[in-house]
C-alpha cells in the first residue's frame, strides 16, 4: 500500500509542475508604468473620442487592462522627435500608413497615434518619417512581462 501511495503522489507532483509552468504570454500583461494609473487627460480623452465608436468607447471604460493598453499607447509607446532629413533615408513615410485622420498639415501637439494603422503589437520599433518635416514617428514595441 505504501508503494502505491508513493507513486500516485509522485505522479501527482509531477503533473502538477508541468501545468504550473507556462510559456505562453498574456498580451495583456507588460511592464507598466506608474503614469498608466492615473486618469485620461483631456487631450487623451478627446484622441480616444476621435478614434473610436461608442462601443469601443464603453469597452475601454469598462475593462481596465485596456484602458491600461490605451493609456500605454498614448503616454509611452509614441515619440515624436526631430532628426533633419537626408535626401539618401530610406524611412517609409507616415502617408504609408493608413489612416482615419482627416488633416494633412502635421501638428507635434496634436498627433493622435490612435488614428493610424500602427501594429502596436509588434516586437520592433516602428520609425516613419513626417512626409515634408525633420519630423520622425517611432512607436516603441510592447515591453511584455516575463
Amino acid at each position: 500500500m505504501g508503494l502505491k501511495h508513493f507513486i500516485l503522489s509522485l505522479l501527482f507532483f509531477s503533473c502538477s509542475f508541468l501545468f504550473s509552468q507556462s510559456d505562453k504570454i498574456d498580451s495583456w500583461s507588460y511592464n507598466s508604468n506608474k503614469n498608466l494609473d492615473y486618469p485620461f487627460t483631456n487631450q487623451e480623452l478627446s484622441f480616444i473620442d476621435n478614434a473610436f465608436d461608442e462601443e469601443t468607447l464603453k469597452r475601454i471604460n469598462k475593462i481596465k487592462a485596456l484602458e491600461k493598453y490605451v493609456k500605454d499607447i498614448l503616454r509611452n509607446r509614441v515619440q515624436i522627435l526631430n532628426k533633419k532629413y537626408h535626401t539618401n533615408e530610406n524611412l517609409p513615410k507616415l502617408s504609408s500608413v493608413s489612416s482615419a485622420a482627416t488633416t494633412k498639415i502635421f501638428n507635434k501637439n496634436s498627433f493622435n497615434p490612435l488614428l493610424y494603422n500602427f501594429d502596436f503589437d509588434s516586437q520592433i520599433s516602428q520609425i516613419y518619417r513626417v512626409d515634408g518635416t525633420d519630423y520622425i514617428i517611432n512607436v516603441i514595441p510592447k515591453n511584455i512581462q516575463l
